[in-house]
C-alpha cells in the first residue's frame, strides 16, 4: 500500500494462454474462504478466463496493519486495483466483486478512480455506515452490530495480537448469543473492551451522522464514481435500503451504466427458501452467472450497454421477476391509507384483538390509540431484515401473530382485497403522535395477512424519537413523525389483507430504549421507564401510510 503496509492475496490463474482480465475481491473474512458461502470458488471464474485476486483487507488474517472498519478501504482498494492491473499475464483491465463488507470496499475504492478499474459488482451492501448499517432511524442495529463484532471480527483481532485469552473470552461471549444481546450497559461490554475492539465503542459513541461517519460515507462519494456498477441485494437484507439508494442515486447522476437486481433473499444464504417460506424456482441464486455476463460485457470491450434490464425485481407473492426502467419503477402511484380505530367506543387498535382499521377514507372524530412500551419486557423481533446468524436471530419472513397478540402493539388492518395489486417501492408512515417520556422508539412494520390468518412481514423501519428529522421532541406534545417503513415488491392477492404494526421496541434487531433520555448504550441493566405512546388519527391529525401501488 502507499504507506508501505503489505496486504496479502491469493491469485487464481487460468491454466493456459492469456492475457486475461483480473477480478478482485477484498474481504475481512479470509482470502481462502473467498465468500464462497454465496459465490462460486475463484477457480470457477479462472476456468472462464479471469485472473482472480482475493485479498485479506488491512489487519485481517494474512495482511499486515491494523483493522479499523471502513477507514482504509478507499485508499487500500485503489492501490490494490492499480497493483492488479499490472499483474503479469493480465490485460490491465480490472473488475471487482464481493458482498456485504466486500461490497463496501468496492464502492469506496471506485470513488478513488484507480487506473485499470473497468466495472464493479457490489452486493448486499449499504450507502452509509451510520444509517442503514450501524443504526436505523437512530436505533442501534443491535443484532447485526453485536453478532458481527463477536462472531466475525473480535476474536481474530485478538489472535493476531497474540492475546489468546482475550480471543477466547470474545469467542465465549459469541457462544452466549442470543443471550448476550441483553447485556447492559452495552458501552461496558467487558470482553470487547479487553480485546481492544475500540471501533465497537466508537460506533456507540457516534450515534449521529457526524464527522466520524461522514469521512467514510459512500453517499458522500457518488459524484466521484464513474464506472459501471451492478448492484444487487435482497428484500430481507439489512442493507437493502442502501443498495437501492446506491443504484438510484448513481443512475440519476448518469455518466456510467448502473444495474440493479433485488431478490427475495436474506443477507445469507441467497436461497429460495427462508425458514418455512418458499419463493419458488425463479428465486434461486444465479448471481454468479449474472456477474459473469456483466464482466464479459465490460471487460471484452463491447460497445453500448449490456442487454440486461436496468432494474430487475423479484415480486414476492407472485414469485416472479419483474423488469423496470428505474427505481422506483415508473408507473407506480402513491396511495394514502389512513389509520382508524373505535377507541371512542371503548375499543382501540391494541393487539390483533382490537378494531384497528387501515382504509382509504379520511378519519373523522376519532379518539387516539395509546400503548405502553416497557423496556423490561420489549416486543420480540420475529423475522425481519437481519444479517446475523439465523440460528440466533429470526431472519426473513415470519408469522407475526405472536407479536400481534400483545397489547403494547397497535394493529391496523385493511379489509380483504378483492382485486390484486402490487406494492413496489418505498413505504412511508406519517404519524401524529405523542410520548410522555424524554425519549421513546417507534417500530413499524408492513405485513401481508393471508386468508388463513398467517401474518408475514414485508418490510420494517424504526425511528428513535429524539432523532426525528422534524426537530426535538417534547414530552406530551403532539409531534409529526415521518417514518420510513421500508422498501418492498409484493403482490397483495385477492383474499389477503395488508396490516400496519406499531410498537415501541423490536428486540434484538434493535437496542432497547430506556425512554429516560439516557443514551441506550449507557443505560444500566435496571434503568428504564415505561412510555405511554399515543397515536392520533382524526380529521386534523390524520396518521396515514403511503403505499407505492402498481396494479
Amino acid at each position: 500500500m502507499r504507506d508501505g503496509t503489505v496486504l496479502r492475496a491469493d491469485v487464481h490463474r487460468p491454466r493456459h494462454g492469456g492475457p486475461y482480465p483480473v477480478l478482485v475481491q477484498r474481504t475481512p473474512y479470509g482470502k481462502e474462504v473467498a465468500q464462497t458461502v454465496v459465490y462460486r470458488h475463484p477457480s470457477w471464474y479462472a476456468r472462464r478466463g479471469y485472473i482472480v485476486v482475493v485479498q485479506d483487507t488491512r489487519g485481517r488474517f494474512g495482511s499486515a496493519g491494523v483493522f479499523d472498519p471502513f477507514r482504509h478501504e478507499a485508499a487500500d482498494g485503489a492501490d490494490t486495483v492499480r497493483w492488479a492491473a499490472r499483474l503479469a499475464g493480465g490485460t490491465g483491465q480490472v473488475a471487482t466483486y464481493g458482498f456485504s463488507y466486500a461490497g463496501a470496499t468496492q464502492l469506496l475504492a471506485a470513488a478513488e478512480r484507480p487506473d485499470g478499474l473497468v466495472c464493479t459488482a457490489p452486493g448486499f451492501t449499504s450507502s452509509d455506515f451510520h444509517e442503514g448499517w450501524t443504526y436505523t432511524g437512530g436505533a442501534l442495529n443491535l443484532a447485526f452490530v453485536l453478532s458481527w463484532t463477536l462472531q466475525m471480527l473480535g476474536a481474530q483481532d485478538a489472535v493476531r495480537d497474540g492475546r489468546h485469552a482475550d480471543a477466547l473470552a470474545v469467542a465465549k461471549a459469541a457462544g452466549e448469543l442470543p443471550g448476550a444481546f441483553g447485556r447492559r450497559p452495552l458501552a461496558e461490554f467487558e470482553e470487547l473492551r479487553k480485546a481492544g475492539i475500540g471501533y465497537f465503542f466508537d460506533w456507540l459513541e457516534h450515534d449521529t451522522w457526524d464527522e466520524y461517519w461522514q469521512a467514510v460515507s459512500v453517499r458522500a462519494r457518488y459524484d466521484r464514481m464513474t464506472v459501471p456498477q451492478l448492484h444487487f441485494g435482497g428484500w430481507y437484507d439489512t442493507f437493502v435500503e442502501g443498495t437501492l439508494e446506491n443504484y438510484a442515486r448513481l443512475a440519476e447522476q448518469g455518466g456510467a451504466v448502473q444495474r440493479l437486481v433485488i431478490g427475495p433473499w436474506a443477507h445469507v444464504p441467497w436461497s429460495a427458501n427462508i425458514g418455512r417460506f418458499d419463493f419458488g424456482e425463479e428465486a434461486h441464486n444465479t448471481m454468479d452467472l449474472a456477474q459473469l455476463e456483466w464482466f464479459e460485457h465490460w471487460l471484452s470491450g463491447r460497445d453500448g450497454e449490456p442487454d440486461s434490464p436496468p432494474v430487475k425485481l423479484f415480486v414476492m407473492g407472485a414469485n416472479r421477476w419483474r423488469e423496470a426502467a428505474a427505481w422506483p419503477p415508473p408507473g407506480t402511484r402513491e396511495q394514502r391509507w389512513f389509520l382508524h380505530s373505535g377507541a371512542n367506543r371503548g375499543h382501540g387498535a391494541n393487539s390483533v384483538s382490537g378494531d384497528g382499521v387501515l382504509d382509504r377514507h379520511n378519519p373523522g372524530d376519532e379518539q387516539p390509540d395509546v400503548f405502553v412500551s416497557i423496556p423490561a419486557i420489549p416486543v420480540p423481533s420475529l423475522g425481519g431484515r437481519a444479517s446475523a446468524d439465523a440460528s440466533i436471530v429470526p431472519v426473513g419472513p415470519a408469522d407475526q401473530r405472536p407479536v400481534e397478540a400483545r397489547n403494547d402493539v397497535l394493529v391496523y388492518t385493511t379489509a380483504p382485497v378483492t382485486e390484486p395489486f402490487e406494492v413496489i417501492g418505498t413505504v412511508w408512515l406519517t404519524l401524529y403522535a405523542a410520548i410522555d417520556t424524554p425519549d421513546a422508539d417507534w417500530m413499524v412494520k408492513l405485513v401481508d395477512v393471508f386468508p388463513d390468518g398467517t401474518a408475514v412481514n414485508l418490510c420494517d423501519g424504526a425511528l428513535r424519537a429524539r432523532f426525528s428529522p422534524d426537530g426535538p421532541v417534547k414530552a406530551d406534545e403532539v409531534h409529526t413523525y415521518r417514518i420510513k417503513v421500508g422498501s418492498t415488491a409484493a403482490l397483495v392477492a385477492p383474499g389477503h389483507r395488508l396490516r400496519l404494526e406499531i410498537a415501541g421496541s423490536s428486540f434484538p434487531l434493535y437496542d432497547v430504549n430506556p425512554n429516560t433520555g439516557t443514551k441506550p448504550s449507557e443505560a444500566g441493566a435496571f434503568e428504564g421507564r415505561p412510555a405511554a405512546q399515543t397515536v392520533f388519527h382524526d380529521s386534523v391529525r390524520a396518521s396515514h401510510l403511503t403505499l407505492p401501488v402498481s396494479s
